[in-house]
Order: structure tokens, then sequence, then C-alpha cells
């Protein structure tokens, strides 16, 4: 018998969207879930699972606990929306169910809480053959920004808040067991978390930058039938020797777990210098595509992309 066909993660998301029982989420496809009742409630769940997103010798528990929070927390950033509450479940080996580890864990996650005003109001802990760390975070607050909009024209800009690269670069050190110096383990360890999005009224549709930037960008073309043009010069990097690298561009178009932002904005966006501020670096240069694509332009010339970006179930 021919071995059945993997499905990859968008089709596995397709399969769950068409379900009877998600019909009434009026965004899929999206950062973060809406449930429309009397007042709408927005949804994001993300998970942290040993030997899938990190190895215990790579991070601290207090790190695991940062990059969870700042996973959930930049679903609803992008989006404009404020969370309120949180479900936290763990699920532990025998071997990380000890005080100082969960204890470790716990204080950094209550810091993140604190500090961004969140309230932990349930969840759920079992035992497992390996450490599986999950947060959903719940909202009411704000205004919805998605990732596709009826008013995307020819000329929007594409910007970036927030830089890409560094993760990603570690990630590839830290496999090959090559050295690693601790000014660059901060950009994997500690994902940047911001605490507002600048300008949002001059946004149009957004997207964070978990998976990939060209996976970030495709969507957004997707969503809207446009065709974009990134100008890879101008992207914000984690660090300049990153231009440099021997892999350079390729390794940055496929550079994920940063947490950047990307967003289509009009042209009247302000944009201020600072690692706080929407950055320009690209443009729509279409709309209405039958197919929707990404133009790379480097030094004044398109280039082939690599392939698209992290997959589940590759």
């Amino acid at each position: 018998m021919p071995r059945p066909a993997r499905l990859s993660e968008t089709e596995i998301l397709d399969l769950i969207a068409n379900l009877r029982c998600s019909r009434r989420n009026r965004i899929q496809g999206d950062d973060i879930a809406v449930f429309r009742g009397s007042r709408n409630v927005y949804a994001a769940s993300d998970a942290l699972i040993e030997g899938v997103h990190f190895k215990h010798g790579w991070l601290s528990p207090a790190d695991i606990a940062h990059k969870l929070f700042a996973r959930n927390w930049s679903d609803f950033l992008c989006k404009g929306i404020r969370p309120s509450a949180a479900l936290l479940n763990l699920s532990l080996r025998t071997a990380s169910a000890r005080h100082e580890f969960v204890a470790a864990f716990l204080r950094r996650l209550d810091t993140l809480f604190h500090t961004h005003g969140l309230t932990l109001i349930g969840g759920d802990t079992a035992r497992s053959p390996h450490d599986h760390f999950s947060l959903t975070f719940l909202g009411t607050a704000g205004k919805f920004i998605g990732r596709r909009s009826r008013s995307i024209k020819r000329g929007d800009l594409i910007v970036q808040l927030g830089h890409v690269g560094g993760s990603t670069s570690v990630v590839n050190k830290l496999i090959k067991k090559l050295p690693c110096r601790e000014k660059e383990m901060r950009f994997f360890r500690a994902p940047q978390i911001f605490t507002a999005l600048p300008h949002s009224g001059h946004l149009k549709a957004t997207i964070d930058q978990s998976d990939s930037v060209m996976k970030s960008l495709s969507l957004l073309a997707q969503n809207n039938d446009a065709g974009l043009t990134l100008e890879i010069s101008k992207l914000q990097l984690s660090r300049p020797d990153l231009r440099r690298h021997k892999d350079f561009p390729a390794n940055v178009l496929g550079a994920a777990e940063d947490l950047a932002v990307f967003a289509i904005a009009d042209a009247r966006l302000p944009l201020p210098r600072g690692s706080a501020a929407f950055r320009a670096v690209g443009f729509v240069d279409s709309i209405h595509q039958r197919k929707a694509r990404v133009t790379y332009i480097l030094n004044g010339h398109p280039i082939k992309p690599p392939a698209d970006g992290f997959e589940h179930f590759a």
C-alpha cells in the first residue's frame, strides 16, 4: 500500500478550521482568534517543547519562561489587542519537577505577568516524557488589526518593528555545537518584548515573525492578493555582522523566533529612529494579483529566495 502523504502544518490547521465547532471563530488563519459574543474575546496559545524548540543545556528555567511569555505576547501585540488573563499548562519530566527548577520558571513568569498586567486564572499540570510548557492568553481590549485589509493599495509601506536574525544564528551554532558569545545568546534566550504597537492607526495588516521573515511576508501577500517588494538591505538586523555571513541573505530571510512585527502601513506612518519604532523595508508594488508574490531586492537586483521558513512537519 502507498504510504499516506504527510500533512503540512498549514494543511492540519485548515482541517481544524473547517470543523463545525470552529465556525463561530470569524478570524481564522491569523495570529490570534476571536470568539464573538456580547463582547469579543480574543485568544492565542503557544508552547515550548523540549527537543523541538529547545534543549535544557541551552536555556535556564527563567529563559524558558521568558520565551514562552514573549511568543504569546507577540501574537497579541501585533494584532493591537492587550491580553489580560492567561492559562498555564505544565507537563514535566520527573527530573524537571524539582522545586528549584519550577520555582525559577514561575518567578520569571510572575515578574512578566506583573509588569504587563496579566492575571493567571488557571491551567493544568501533568507528567510527561518531555517537558512541555504552554500558555493561552485571553483579552478583550484593543482595536484588532488582521492579516487582511480591503484598504491596501499600491505604494503602501512594508514596515518592520524590532530586529531579526539573532535567534536563528544562535540556534544554528548550538545545533553544530559551536561556541556562542553571551551577547549572542541573549537574542535566543530573551526575545524582544514591546509594550505597545506604535502608531497603530496607520497599520492596515500585521503579522509577527515567529516562523521566518519570508513566511511572514508571504502570508501578508497571500492574504491581500498583493505583490510586495522587500529591500533586504533595509532590514533591521540583530547584529551588524550578520550581513557579512557567508549565507547572507538566506540566513536572515529564513530567520525565525526574533518576534519582530511586519506590517503593511499607509505612507503617512511616522518613522522616527529608534529600536521601538517602525522602519520602512519595502512597499506594495501591486494589488489584485491572481498569484500573490514577494520580490526580494538586494543591491538593486531581485534575488531568488531560499526555502520558506520553519515547518513543524517537514
